[in-house]
């Protein structure tokens, strides 16, 4: 499965009224939060734009770099992507241009405009997308994108470690 993207049932249609209903309560609580939401018949999307990325990496370097952005008051939402591997998506703000001799951990993606992050509750083959860490009116800003880097890079470093 892409990072940006997700699956739904047989020939697109959503999965139940229930999902249906999850859908439109999500949007309008997005909408709420002043993000300009799509949705289509995959699920709700954010559209990244000029000054929004985002960080994709797996779940165990992930859980610990959202405890330490915690730890100095900089974690923003961050969505879980179910599967096997499982992913955690880092919605961040574009402080800088990325330069290019900025480098990743080969565990870490960046994902910029003008793709689209999927969005809880979207359905994927292995279940719905969740919150690791939800938005909410007091917490809907996106952290610097150096600062979720940097603690990816020693999160995977120590990863490499062990």
């Amino acid at each position: 499965m892409s990072l940006t993207t997700a699956e739904t049932g047989t020939a697109g249609i959503p999965q139940n009224r229930g999902h249906a209903r999850a859908i439109g309560e999500a949007v309008a609580g997005y909408r709420l939060l002043g993000w300009q939401v799509t949705v289509t018949e995959q699920g709700v999307f954010l559209p990244l734009g000029p000054a929004t990325t985002a960080l994709a990496m797996p779940a165990r370097i992930g859980s610990r770099v959202l405890a330490d952005l915690k730890s100095r008051m900089l974690a923003g939402p961050v969505t879980v992507i179910p599967g096997p591997r499982e992913h955690w998506i880092f919605l961040a703000e574009l402080v800088a241009l990325l330069p290019t001799h900025l480098k990743a951990p080969p565990e870490v993606q960046f994902v910029r405009s003008p793709h689209r992050i999927a969005l809880p509750p979207t359905m994927t083959r292995y279940g719905s997308l969740r919150w690791a860490n939800p938005p909410s009116h007091s917490r809907h800003w996106f952290p610097p994108f150096t600062a979720v880097l940097a603690l990816a890079r020693q999160a995977a470093a120590e990863d490499q470690r062990r």
